[in-house]
């Protein structure tokens, strides 16, 4: 099966301090926080392992965003194969998936596989964003559910948004210090 690589040779990192999302609401999970717009409301699923984020009129819980941490304690595990099953597992509540891409994202000193997918659910159309991140101690598992009329409503890229003000021990997630050197494309 051929596989796309693309070499990343540089990269532009900006930080926006929007007054939109100075007022955003940050959720701690361990050593990590998430961040979305205000109103959303968060709870506990999987016996207290997955923090889950729902925003403000979603009262059947489709949208969402979720995060799991797991600790790397099995060294003969074959972490690529299990961040790769979990990106690709992350919509199994959705019957259908198109536009879908899976792509393994490799870091200087770890990577990550990242699931990109248009989700229907009872003919309504959502977005899903997935991102399987795996460093020397820990598999962490990002998942973002949202309608597509709540994206189309949002001024700017609500996901991105999300995605940018994650924080691992402290420091955000999309930093200079760990650049992205390549994105595979595996489907």
């Amino acid at each position: 099966m051929p596989v796309d690589t693309v070499e990343v040779t540089s990269a532009h990192f900006e930080r926006e301090n929007s007054p939109k999302l100075a007022n955003w609401a940050v959720f701690e999970s361990g050593r990590e926080k998430l961040c979305v717009p205000p109103g959303w409301t968060s709870h506990l699923e999987d016996d207290g392992q997955e923090l889950v984020l729902l925003p403000p009129n979603s009262p059947d819980s489709t949208e969402r965003v979720t995060f799991t941490r797991f600790a790397k304690d099995a060294p003969s595990l074959d972490y690529p194969s299990v961040a790769r099953r979990l990106a690709t597992s992350a919509f199994s509540r959705f019957g259908e998936a198109a536009a879908d891409t899976l792509n393994q994202l490799v870091f200087p000193h770890d990577f990550a596989v990242e699931r990109n997918a248009a989700l229907r659910k009872q003919g309504k159309p959502y977005r899903g964003y997935c991102l399987v991140y795996v460093d020397n101690r820990n598999v962490y598992q990002f998942r973002i559910v949202l309608a597509q009329d709540r994206l189309n409503a949002y001024s700017g890229s609500l996901v991105r948004d999300i995605f940018g003000n994650i924080y691992i021990d402290g420091k955000p997630f999309v930093e200079h210090l760990n650049q992205l050197q390549q994105i595979i494309h595996l489907h």
